[in-house]
């Protein structure tokens, strides 16, 4: 998935894109490090998105119906306890009840991609 990653930064790098928003839920120091390693960013911020447990199970209820639904949804409340374990956001923003375009704005505010 790294060397991926890195292939995929390079390629737009050569185009000009300057900068990449990834999502995706890094569980520990190690990952994070080889995320960065692979996007060879000089400067990373990370945000961590949160919501009550309630409406996280909900969510990954709706997005995964397969066979495999009970065994994500159990993983919700075993994942938030591994991201407040890592501590590895340098923000973290409330996303239950706004959509999806106030919190994208919000953080790339946060982020210093946008101003107010």
């Amino acid at each position: 998935m790294y060397a991926n990653l890195a292939s995929v930064c390079r390629n737009y790098a050569r185009l000009g894109v300057q900068r990449f928003l990834l999502a995706r839920a890094l569980e520990s120091r190690l990952e994070f490090e080889r995320c960065r390693d692979a996007t060879a960013a000089a400067n990373v911020v990370v945000c961590r998105l949160t919501a009550d447990m309630s409406t996280l199970q909900e969510r990954v209820k709706q997005r995964e119906p397969g066979i495999l639904q009970a065994q994500f949804v159990a993983r919700v409340e075993v994942l938030n306890a591994i991201l407040d374990r890592a501590e590895l956001e340098d923000f973290t923003l409330a996303n239950a009840d706004r959509s999806v375009t106030d919190v994208a704005r919000e953080m790339l505010m946060h982020a210093g991609w946008l101003s107010e």
